[in-house]
């Protein structure tokens, strides 16, 4: 007992304070903001080399190859990847990012605990609650993840299969290389998804509490603080090259990042599937037929981009400027097109 007093619960306690990722608040200066947001990116970074060297050692490196962390390290961070033109428009993207999710992010969290106070006050209590603390706890947190996996995957469906909505979509699949910085994102689609998360995670996450009985507790906020973190630290390796897999069991239950790589894939036959979120529910691509499972040695032969034809020179997405404008006149344009003759997220 003297010894985790004295090490493991110092260790795991500057664990947490240093290398976790925490959630960001819209409370503190906007130079604050960017510094945590900074912070948050490094460790969440510093996390996916320790989980990709795993990886490398365990399941990437051939048999005839030592033990070597430095091998280790180049593999997770070719320099192909990090000199290509379409990484430097990714990383232009990152102070608009920031400041979009400062100004808009506080408005757009609609809490379930918050959803489920409303809810009781304008119909009062349901007839039945749970009032096991840790169960109410536990129900809170898998009625809001819930929520938020059900309001991402119909704005991903959305942005996929209405053309208006591709064209400022199609953005997060022009990008060339994969890798676990930062991947784009359109400033309309990064609202639109952000409305429907948190819509989700607390309109629906709040009606499914209110219907079970559940009421809202602040402990259950702190745990989804911790939860995300964790979460986001696995979703990193989405957009790498690095498979990360939950083994054949939990791979039919959740969705493994190594499946999401297929989704930003140039290839006819990838277009518009693995929609769900990384750590999510597999259901909802089953349900819609949008399911892609790997085939052994398929994702050693997959290119990245929007589309084969729009690639290198053809990209219509090279430079920032073109990323942030040609959505808007591209969309509008899909409001004349004969629809009679177009096919969902045709480019």
């Amino acid at each position: 007992m003297n010894y985790i007093e004295t090490y493991f619960l110092p260790l795991v306690q500057a664990i947490w304070e240093h290398l976790v990722p925490h959630g960001n608040t819209t409370s503190q200066p906007f130079w604050s903001y960017v510094l945590e947001s900074l912070s948050n990116s490094a460790k969440a970074y510093f996390w996916f080399l320790i989980i990709g060297i795993f990886i490398y050692l365990v399941y990437l490196r051939k048999k005839d190859q030592p033990l070597s962390t430095a091998a280790a390290i180049k593999h997770l961070l070719p320099a192909k990847i990090y000199k290509h033109k379409s990484f430097t428009v990714d990383m232009s993207m990152v102070p608009i990012s920031w400041a979009l999710n400062f100004m808009l992010f506080a408005g757009l969290a609609v809490g379930a605990g918050a959803v489920q106070i409303w809810l009781t006050q304008e119909f009062g209590a349901i007839s039945w609650s749970v009032s096991a603390g840790w169960l109410a706890i536990t129900l809170q947190i898998l009625f809001t993840l819930l929520g938020v996996d059900i309001g991402r995957f119909a704005w991903h469906y959305q942005a996929h299969f209405v053309e208006f909505f591709w064209e400022f979509h199609k953005g997060h699949h022009t990008p060339e290389v994969l890798h676990p910085v930062f991947i784009r994102t359109h400033p309309v689609d990064m609202l639109i998804r952000l409305v429907y998360m948190n819509m989700g995670g607390g309109v629906i996450g709040g009606m499914m509490m209110y219907m079970a009985g559940v009421n809202a507790s602040t402990t259950a906020v702190t745990y989804l603080v911790f939860i995300s973190a964790f979460l986001g630290a696995i979703q990193r390796f989405e957009h790498s090259h690095v498979p990360l897999s939950f083994g054949k069991t939990l791979n039919k239950v959740f969705y493994p990042p190594c499946y999401h790589p297929f989704h930003h894939s140039a290839k006819p036959e990838h277009r518009n599937v693995n929609l769900g979120r990384p750590c999510g529910l597999l259901i909802w691509d089953k349900l819609f037929g949008t399911l892609h499972i790997p085939r052994p040695g398929e994702f050693e032969s997959l290119v990245f981009g929007s589309s084969l034809q729009e690639l290198g020179d053809n990209n219509p997405h090279r430079s920032l400027w073109r990323f942030l404008t040609s959505p808007f006149v591209e969309s509008f344009k899909t409001l004349s097109r004969d629809r009679s003759k177009i096919k969902p997220a045709e480019v």
